[in-house]
Formats: structure tokens, C-alpha cells, sequence
């Protein structure tokens, strides 16, 4: 009983270091002006948004997935194949540790349990808030979201050109990680970096200059390029093809 007070009292004690590390972080960004709006506030609005699709907003709604130059980026993504087997793992983890520690320790048996129900309830948010935020093209203007995780909104007319790609590997067989890329893209890319698992690759758009990308808290990232691994790649990239001619074409005139 002792060890195990012992050693919680030490994880909790990493966990608040580990915290502060991050606020401090996040502060001297801001104050840097990387991130615009307060990352304290910023995260609290994404961590509601999230709760709110877990438990309230489930259901898609059929009439926006419906609209015209809507592309979703879940539906073949391995990340659903993830998503099952994190949330049966965090369940039965759940109940073991609950049947483990009711006697013995039920304060620490109650705190594991609450943790539990929250990343639960967070992962199906995450995963409701991918299916409700598809690509859009809105007449010149592209809009790719991530859910809450990291953001990119470009114009056609700094795009330099897109062609047909694929993952890149080193000699050893692991995943070349580019830098300066946004990856459009529904499975999470720390699990990328670390395991070498990826969704399929199938287009790049090269920008004519770097531009920038969001991250979860709001922070300011240059990118050179955005990876496409879409449901409807060919159709999303014919669609990009098209108003940039267009584009061309009435600035000529212009």
C-alpha cells in the first residue's frame, strides 16, 4: 500500500512539472506573438468542442456532408481501426484497475477510474469532430482541418503546382518524416513517428511560398507543402486544378 502511494504521489508530481513546462511554453510563444490568441483560453474552447461532439453531436449531419466541394478524410483512414482498439484497451484497462484497487485503494481506484471515462469520452469527440470537419473549397479559398488537432487555410493562387506522391522510406525501411509539411490526414502523426504506420499518401500540393499552418494551440507553423492522403483525393485534386485555371485565367484578363 505504501509503494503504491509512493509511487502515485511521484507520477503526480511529474505530471504537474510536465504541465507547468507546457504553460511556460505556450506563455513565452505567446508572448512572442507565434500564437495569436491566448493558448489558455484556445484550449479550453477546443477541450468543450470536444466534449460537446462526444456527447451531444455523434450523428453527422447528412445535409452538410451532402454540399457540393465537401471532402471527408475519415472514412478510410486506419485510424478508425485505432480508434476501436483504443477505446475497447482504455475500457478494459478501466475495469481492471477499478476491480484492482477497490479494496486495496478506493480514493486511487476512484481518480483512475474518472481518467479513464474522460479519455474515453475525449477519444470519441476527437473522432466525431474529424467526421464534422471535412476539406473545403470555398470558391478560391481551401479550408483543411484536422478536427482540433492542427489547421490550414490557403488560396488557390499560391499554390505552384500538385502532383501524384507517395510515403518516402529510408534505407532501414522507416517512414521519412518531412519537414515544413502539413499532412492532411486523419490518423494521429505522433503515432506515425513512433510506430511507422501511416494512412495512404496521394498527392502534394507544393505552395510558391512557405505559408503557414496551425497548430492545436493556435501556434504558427511554416510549411512548404500539404500531403493529401483523402477518400476522394482525384476528385478534391481536379476540383484544386480547376480554380486554379481559373484563377489564372481572370487575372489575365485582369
Amino acid at each position: 500500500m505504501i509503494l503504491i502511494e509512493r509511487q502515485l504521489f511521484i507520477s503526480i508530481v511529474i505530471l504537474i512539472v510536465l504541465f507547468e513546462s507546457l504553460f511556460i511554453a505556450l506563455f513565452i510563444m505567446y508572448r512572442k506573438g507565434r500564437i495569436e490568441k491566448n493558448p489558455y483560453i484556445l484550449l479550453l474552447q477546443k477541450e468543450w468542442t470536444i466534449l460537446f461532439h462526444a456527447l451531444f453531436k455523434w450523428r453527422t449531419k447528412n445535409r452538410v456532408m451532402n454540399q457540393e466541394n465537401i471532402y471527408p478524410f475519415h472514412k478510410n483512414s486506419n485510424y478508425f481501426y485505432l480508434f476501436l482498439a483504443l477505446i475497447h484497451e482504455q475500457i478494459i484497462e478501466m475495469i481492471v484497475f477499478h476491480i484492482y484497487l477497490k479494496k486495496e485503494e478506493p480514493e486511487i481506484a476512484l481518480i483512475m477510474l474518472l481518467l479513464h471515462i474522460y479519455s474515453v469520452i475525449y477519444m470519441l469527440g476527437d473522432y466525431n469532430l474529424l467526421r464534422n470537419t471535412p476539406f473545403r473549397i470555398m470558391k478560391e479559398q481551401v479550408v483543411m482541418r484536422i478536427g482540433a488537432r492542427r489547421s490550414l487555410q490557403f488560396n488557390v493562387h499560391e499554390i505552384d503546382y500538385i502532383k501524384p506522391a507517395s510515403i518516402k522510406y529510408n534505407k532501414s525501411g522507416g517512414i521519412i518524416n518531412e519537414k515544413k509539411v502539413f499532412h492532411g490526414t486523419a490518423f494521429p502523426r505522433i503515432l506515425t513517428i513512433i510506430f511507422g504506420i501511416s494512412d495512404e499518401l496521394k498527392y502534394e500540393i507544393v505552395f510558391k511560398k512557405p505559408i503557414h499552418a496551425r497548430g492545436y494551440f493556435g501556434q504558427k507553423q511554416e510549411i512548404t507543402k500539404a500531403l493529401i492522403y483523402l477518400d476522394k483525393a482525384e476528385e478534391f485534386v481536379g476540383k484544386l486544378q480547376n480554380r486554379m485555371e481559373k484563377s489564372v485565367e481572370t487575372s489575365r484578363s485582369v
